[in-house]
């Protein structure tokens, strides 16, 4: 097996002048965790998550370009490089990304998850640990890579990692493509799996990827929800066509048990920003038609009048 059977033909570029807090706006928004600098159609290096310091990175990033933090001089392979060859250098070295050039052009990327991954299902190979994985994220400034520690003002308190920590797991987990039909027949869902999520689109071309990232986004907004959530709907359209502008639509319907669906219709530049805020808004849409129901006061019994003397 070779790379190019395995690579990502659509590699997300940046230039090296862009600032740092861009470039990690733009990782965030297409769900990734490594950019291909290029200057002048070259490839120049490579930024990932880990050189941008992580979630905790903000204040590293201020005030920094993509070429401050950039790796440069980066390791890169041919299409038709063995898997096995890029996995033991990749191990060796502690590369997240490998890009796949065809001479002088960039023709795609892998990461470390796609070369192991394919090794498991090709050779029975192990798949990479969890601790390899983490390893591959951490930040550049982390004492595991020989850098300085993360300053105390960007660590994380207790008190952070409490309000962050689901009370129950399940409820942040991805949405269901499709429930067996006797699943479907139980009323009430408890679980955001439990909860079957169609994705239609029109005019628009979306790989697995993205429908997982819609599925896992579903459940991080929704997943408190679950209980009250019989089914969601993502329609994904694009408007305009090649000619651009703000044309991206996401339209999210949530269909409650016991009450009205809650329809959400975001349009965007990108389909990546249309998503993100689409399942926000209808996530406190949700939060709304739910409290209403809560709060709705009681209906007074009428009485009847008093019979007259008589």
């Amino acid at each position: 097996m070779q790379l190019d059977q395995i690579m990502a033909p659509r590699v997300v570029t940046i230039a090296p002048d862009a600032s740092a807090a861009e470039a990690w706006t733009r990782m965030r928004r297409r769900g990734i965790r490594h950019l291909a600098v290029m200057d002048d159609g070259q490839l120049v290096g490579v930024v990932s998550e880990r050189d941008l310091g992580g979630r905790r990175g903000t204040a590293a990033r201020r005030g920094r370009s993509v070429r401050s933090m950039m790796t440069p001089n980066v390791l890169s392979a041919a299409p038709e490089t063995p898997v096995r060859e890029a996995a033991n250098l990749m191990r060796e070295r502690l590369i997240g990304s490998l890009p796949v050039v065809d001479g002088d052009q960039l023709v795609g990327i892998v990461t470390a998850t796609d070369v192991f991954d394919a090794l498991a299902a090709a050779e029975g190979a192990p798949r990479m640990s969890q601790a390899e994985r983490q390893l591959l994220r951490t930040p550049a400034s982390s004492k595991r890579l020989g850098g300085s520690p993360v300053p105390r003002a960007q660590r994380d308190t207790p008190a952070r990692r409490r309000q962050r920590a689901p009370a129950n797991r399940t409820k942040r987990e991805p949405m269901t493509a499709q429930l067996p039909r006797a699943t479907k027949r139980v009323i009430g869902r408890t679980e955001a799996p439990h909860v079957p999520a169609n994705i239609r689109t029109m005019n628009v071309d979306l790989d697995e990827e993205t429908r997982a990232y819609i599925r896992r986004k579903l459940g991080m907004k929704l997943g408190k929800f679950a209980l009250s959530i019989e089914r969601v709907t993502v329609r994904l359209r694009d408007v305009n066509g090649p000619r651009g502008g703000v044309d991206h639509q996401c339209r999210v319907k949530i269909v409650l048990s016991g009450l009205p669906s809650v329809v959400v219709e975001v349009r965007n530049e990108s389909m990546q920003g249309a998503i993100d805020a689409a399942m926000t808004a209808a996530a406190r849409s949700v939060r709304k038609a739910l409290q209403r129901r809560q709060t709705k006061p009681l209906e007074r019994v009428r009485r009847a009048p008093p019979a007259s003397a008589g």
